[in-house]
């Protein structure tokens, strides 16, 4: 399976009114209950993380990977969102991107799921939108999306 996995609103809360909490390595700590949540379902030596965070080039994949099992997450393959297009246009979104990343590596629904908290993804294709676990992005991934992460799953 092939996850793509966003970090603010997802893996840390998004809340204006809450402080994130960094870690000594200078970037957020994870919600616990997003690391549960996401350890649940992801299979580290079969899955793939790609990385849709606006973060992702911070870090090269080997820190990333380093990042994530600080974190209490063991991801084996991880690649990032690539900028296919130049985005001169403001109106660029992550749901661009994620079409862009899925058309260009010939991406099957039935072989992913998108997990995020960016409204724009709403407007994905219907076949799409039901890989779509949208996350309350002032709580992040929690034991609630549990039941529909899985029921993608076993699709």
């Amino acid at each position: 399976m092939i996850f793509f996995l966003d970090i603010d609103g997802v893996m840390v809360h998004a809340n204006p009114h809450r402080q994130v909490e960094q870690a000594t390595d200078g970037f957020y700590v994870f919600s616990s209950a997003a690391v549960e949540t996401f350890n649940a379902v992801f299979i580290p030596k079969e899955d793939q993380v790609i990385l849709s965070t606006s973060h992702r080039f911070k870090y090269s994949l080997e820190e990333w990977k380093k990042l994530f099992a600080d974190r209490g997450i063991q991801i084996d393959s991880l690649a990032l969102l690539e900028d296919v297009v130049q985005k001169v246009d403001h109106r660029y979104t992550r749901k661009d991107e994620i079409l862009d990343q899925i058309a260009c590596q010939n991406i099957r629904p039935e072989q992913m799921i998108i997990i995020d908290d960016d409204k724009s993804l709403n407007d994905l294709p219907q076949v799409l939108k039901s890989r779509l676990v949208l996350t309350t992005s002032y709580i992040g991934l929690a034991e609630m999306d549990l039941p529909n992460l899985k029921n993608i799953l076993n699709r």
